[in-house]
């Protein structure tokens, strides 16, 4: 592999450590360079869970305390997220890429929609008096098995998602849905790596120098991420969540 590539990987394995564990969504960044060695689309996208996979269980070690505020329905949502992403990956698997590049666009766009608008329409529900959080419990957990199904899929913008449902349904911090993330996003991309080992579709060299950027930017992130203001975690969120979407509709639409 030429020099250049190899340090275009590593580098762009650092910032995605720092992405994924501060904002999510970095997959969108790395998806592209995996493309560049040589990599047809499936094989890209199933080394690019191999790649991040660091970013993921580095931020489930941050926010490890913040998962104490949050651990009710935490073993429901892990089982969610190992079914999600093992049927996602089955999918993949099956069906290729063609599918999945005329849905991504779309997909970005409505997680990003959702979560610029978000914390209006919780503010609309908290202002209901009728609007009771704890009877759509049910709704909110189906919704992000459907993220998990996604996720094992591609899963690139899966967080975004993630934060519009908890911005709707749930009264966490950005911290605290950080840390369901991490850990659930960990777990799907786990079982779906095992499928895609099993497949022979991962390249593991391009993988796996950028899994060491992405270890590095990831202790990086360490450094920095619980120390930001909610609101400026969650701008950068949003802001990366509209590249994401950009570059989705400029790429495959």
């Amino acid at each position: 592999m030429p020099l250049q590539n190899v340090l275009l990987l590593f580098a762009g394995g650092f910032l995605a450590g720092i992405i994924n564990v501060v904002a999510g969504g970095a997959g969108f960044m790395t998806f592209p360079l995996l493309l560049a060695t040589g990599m047809s689309e499936v094989e890209a996208n199933a080394s690019n869970f191999i790649a991040l996979l660091p970013a993921n269980l580095v931020g489930t070690f941050i926010y490890r305390h913040e998962l104490k505020a949050v651990r009710q329905h935490m073993v429901l949502r892990l089982v969610l997220a190992a079914c999600g992403g093992m049927i996602g990956s089955l999918i993949l698997i099956y069906t290729g890429k063609a599918s999945f590049q005329a849905a991504i666009p779309w997909l970005l766009l409505f997680a990003t929609t959702s979560f610029a608008v978000g914390p209006k329409i919780r503010a609309l529900t908290e202002r209901h008096p009728a609007f009771d959080r704890s009877r759509y419990v049910w709704l909110s957990l189906l919704l992000e098995f459907c993220v998990y199904i996604y996720s094992g899929y591609f899963g690139l913008g899966m967080g975004i998602i993630l934060f519009a449902i908890y911005g709707v349904f749930w009264t966490m911090t950005i911290h605290e849905g950080n840390a369901i993330r991490n850990i659930t996003t960990s777990v799907s991309s786990l079982v779906a790596i095992i499928l895609f080992v099993v497949s022979g579709i991962i390249r593991w060299l391009p993988s796996l120098i950028m899994m060491s950027g992405a270890i590095t930017g990831g202790y990086v992130a360490v450094r920095v991420a619980k120390k930001l203001p909610a609101h400026l975690v969650r701008n950068t969120i949003l802001c990366w969540a509209v590249v994401l979407t950009a570059v989705a509709f400029y790429r495959y639409f």
